[in-house]
């Protein structure tokens, strides 16, 4: 048995072991490199180091749901087909695609190679079939015919490349940049529920129960109780701050003064919303009930164009309300969010860029609350625009990325804090350089989905990057400088429930640490390697980050920061498993669910937003705003196959329970303490979400997993 069996700390190891160790790490800065030159400002890893690809277990786990997806797509082509063949072509050859693809689909299993080979190859051969037969159908566009050839192509690709392979050029490809294109666009909104047809599950959005308190003559996605639940319950729930008086700011919230200078939000305009007379601008900001969702960060961005289409982005003010009175249409519960006025750009204007108000008490010509409709569809977009580019791929992913270079170019094998974070790092860099190479590439997923140029996209995450201060994203401080904790905001379903993961976290945390550095600050200052992983960290050659506030200033050039806090090094570790997890899951799996039914989000704008003179009759006329059905194919598959992945679960760190993945039995009750204590989190949630107007899943911690690893 090696004698480097159990985690131990450099400073008590042996003059031999320390050697090893030395070793281990020269070794291990080989593999793990950072390059600056993709993202201007953003370090990330250079490829993917031996030991980081994908398992074969995630292999077999992403095909079940890429066979799925492809189903999926494959049903709605052949539909489009069907509906330009009926006359013209022997139907016998929908019929064999179908069989072949259903041998394909119910004999797969990674072990069995040959005969998944050989069911493919019998899929595409009924496949090729289908260009021919149509031929002679010279009415068939362009486009179509594309789409079907491409599929064989796509399905070649996911077998060599793995699963964003569905996603890469090929699969955009599909959609074709010519031809004749009517019969994509939708007639009905029925038209995006349809596009749904092959999955068991469709999204939340379109789901939602019915419950006695809501409008009857409204889908409940169209409902003001939805939009407003959306900002502390959505797909995106870092963009909701406070507004407060220009004498009491929080750091990261909006001053009233401010607010109105580009809004000029009227107290009549609060009063008639809310139907409530007594409550004024400046008696909302001091209660703490108004809250704003400002989309600074899309002025100047630039959108691009698709198909010879142009698209468009804005970057609109979102005012909300939080009320503790019940009122018509909104939740039978101690408070709920309300949303009071919507300008869809950042200066005021009151015939292109007016304020929106649900009862039109703002007199823009919306009697019917179309253009309010449209309105908070238009905001949904921008907030999938700023989901896409900064809360989920640039604060998540690419934050670690940087912190997993990190570690392993200066954490031994040998070390407890990279035996503790192996697991949390899983599958991280593997995900992370497909995404490099098929989602934000030009051409790739980003540039069809999110309405932005390639350009604007980067300059969102090199500029949130450059914005990103550690300290103040941990939980607790980030929810307080956005004047949205418990003290302002009494609810708030992603805090209340991630709070207990943060708490469950740093109690594991701490207890794991104390076993190696016995709450003993000397020791951690003492360990070399520990100090070196804290050096690269905040060094702008490597990771760069900022904000490390807990961290001790040394005098030296060389190594300008130490850390010499127990309880600080239990803070920053139980960030970085914090990110790794929950952060990431509340993000990512609520894709499919509240962001893939375009009627309600996505992430292109098809039609500049409304004004005042704009002329809507009929709820026929929202359709101008939502893409074609097949970008909104496209854009569902992608979350699809996004919030379809899972490899494991948060806080259970091997696969058999009877086999402990710490071989360190000093930790063993750390770790139990950690997963009774996330089954109680499990146990509490699921009791929150019987009182709540929608059930909130993506913090329940059986539905996280330990890693970034999707």
């Amino acid at each position: 048995m090696s004698i480097l069996t159990l985690p131990s700390l450099p400073q008590h190891d042996s003059l031999e072991l320390k050697e090893q160790r030395k070793f281990q790490l020269s070794i291990a800065r080989t593999k793990y490199n950072y390059m600056t030159s993709y993202l201007e400002g953003v370090p990330l890893s250079a490829d993917v180091p031996k030991g980081e690809e994908f398992s074969l277990k995630y292999t077999a786990g992403v095909l079940l749901v890429v066979l799925k997806l492809t189903e999926n797509f494959k049903t709605n082509v052949l539909q489009l087909l069907e509906k330009e063949l009926i006359g013209d072509v022997d139907t016998d050859v929908f019929k064999e695609i179908q069989e072949s693809y259903t041998r394909l689909e119910t004999e797969m299993s990674v072990f069995h190679p040959e005969q998944d080979n050989k069911n493919l190859k019998s899929f595409m051969h009924s496949l090729s079939k289908l260009p021919v037969a149509i031929e002679g159908a010279v009415n068939i566009p362009k486009d179509l015919i594309k789409m079907v050839k491409g599929i064989e192509e796509v399905m070649q690709q996911v077998k060599v490349d793995g699963p964003t392979a569905l996603l890469k050029s090929a699969l955009y490809e599909l959609l074709n940049k010519s031809g004749k294109r009517d019969h994509l666009e939708a007639t009905a909104i029925e038209d995006y529920r349809d596009l749904y047809q092959s999955f068991e599950t469709p999204p939340l959005t379109v789901s939602i129960k019915n419950k006695p308190w809501m409008a009857s003559d409204k889908e409940p996605y169209q409902q003001d109780w939805f939009f407003g639940y959306l900002q502390t319950a959505g797909f995106n729930t870092t963009n909701l701050i406070a507004v407060r008086d220009d004498n009491s700011p929080t750091k990261s919230s909006i001053s009233l003064t401010s607010l109105v200078e580009k809004m000029p939000l009227t107290d009549s305009i609060l009063q008639s919303v809310i139907g409530d007379s007594s409550i004024n601008l400046q008696t909302a900001v001091a209660e703490k009930r108004l809250y704003v969702c400002d989309y600074t960060m899309l002025i100047g961005k630039k959108s691009n164009v698709l198909h010879g289409k142009q698209r468009y982005v804005t970057a609109p003010i979102a005012v909300f309300y939080w009320s503790n009175t019940s009122a018509e249409g909104y939740p039978e519960t101690d408070g709920f969010m309300r949303p009071i006025a919507l300008q869809l750009d950042q200066k005021h204007d009151t015939i292109n860029t007016p304020i929106f108000t649900p009862n039109d008490c703002s007199d823009v010509n919306d009697i019917n609350g179309l253009k309010w409709q449209v309105a908070k569809q238009i905001v949904n977009i921008c907030s999938a625009i700023q989901h896409e580019n900064v809360a989920h791929l640039g604060a998540c992913h690419l934050i670690m990325d940087s912190i997993i270079i990190a570690a392993h170019r200066e954490l031994s094998k040998q070390h407890p804090l990279l035996t503790l974070l192996i697991p949390h790092f899983r599958f991280t860099l593997n995900i992370n350089n497909d995404a490099l190479h098929s989602l934000i590439i030009p051409g790739g997923v980003t540039a069809c989905n999110v309405g932005l140029t390639p350009e604007s996209s980067f300059d969102m995450i090199a500029e949130a990057r450059k914005a990103w201060h550690w300290d103040a994203q941990s939980p607790a401080q980030l929810f307080k400088d956005r004047g949205v904790d418990e003290n302002s905001l009494p609810a708030f379903e992603f805090r209340d429930d991630t709070l207990l993961l943060w708490k469950a976290i740093k109690n594991f945390v701490g207890e794991y640490l104390t076993v190696y550095y016995k709450n003993d600050d000397s020791s951690v200052a003492n360990d070399t390697e520990l100090q070196a992983f804290i050096s690269a960290l905040v060094s702008p050659k490597y990771a760069n980050f900022k904000g490390l506030d807990g961290l001790t200033a040394t005098g030296n050039s060389e190594q300008p920061y130490k850390i010499d806090s127990f309880d600080y090094l239990v803070e920053l570790v139980s960030h970085i498993i914090y990110l790794a997890g929950p952060q990431h899951a509340a993000v990512n799996y609520a894709q499919y669910p509240l962001m893939s039914f375009a009627p309600s989000v996505t992430g292109c704008l098809y039609q500049k937003p409304p004004g005042k003179d704009t002329e809507m009759n009929t709820a026929d006329d929202l359709l101008a705003w939502c893409p074609p059905l097949d970008i909104a194919l496209y854009t569902l598959s992608f979350e699809y196959l996004l919030s379809g992945v899972q490899y494991d679960v948060f806080g259970k760190y091997n696969e058999d329970p009877r086999i402990a993945y710490f071989k360190d039995i000093n930790v063993a009750e750390a770790v139990a303490d950690f997963q009774c204590e996330l089954a109680s989190i499990e146990i509490e949630i699921c009791k929150r979400n019987k009182t709540r107007a929608m059930p909130y899943t993506f913090q329940l911690p059986s539905m996280i997993p330990n890693s970034t690893s999707i």
